[in-house]
């Protein structure tokens, strides 16, 4: 063995590619895992066909590790608590908006009266 193959870090790339079917075809994406974009388009043609692969782009560390991140008890408190205070005053900007409407209308609803 090689060291490049311990030390080499594999990249996680998206591909769109036809799904041949009974009835038909079909489009996909799908993740490969490859050293790089020729080897990832290689894999993806021995398995779909020659020209069945669309493209082949690359996933940023970014992008795979984002959705994978575990909050411990206190984040997930801290989080939750943020949220209910957004919600809060989300509630009290409809109900002051909801009031300053009532009280147009009810103004405009007098102003009417008095010119009749």
């Amino acid at each position: 063995m090689k060291i490049n193959e311990f030390t080499t870090n594999l990249n996680t790339y998206v591909a769109t590619v036809r799904v041949v079917l009974r009835n038909g075809t079909t489009m996909a994406k799908t993740h490969v895992i490859a050293d790089g974009t020729n080897q990832a388009r290689m894999l993806l043609m021995h398995l779909y066909g020659e020209g069945n692969v669309f493209s082949v782009q690359a996933l940023m560390d970014e992008e795979v590790t984002e959705g994978t991140k575990t909050l411990t008890a206190s984040e997930l408190q801290v989080k939750s608590l943020t949220d209910r205070a957004k919600q809060l005053n989300q509630q009290a900007k409809e109900t002051k908006a909801r009031q300053s409407l009532e009280k147009a209308r009810k103004r405009a609803q007098d102003i009417s009266a008095n010119v009749l």
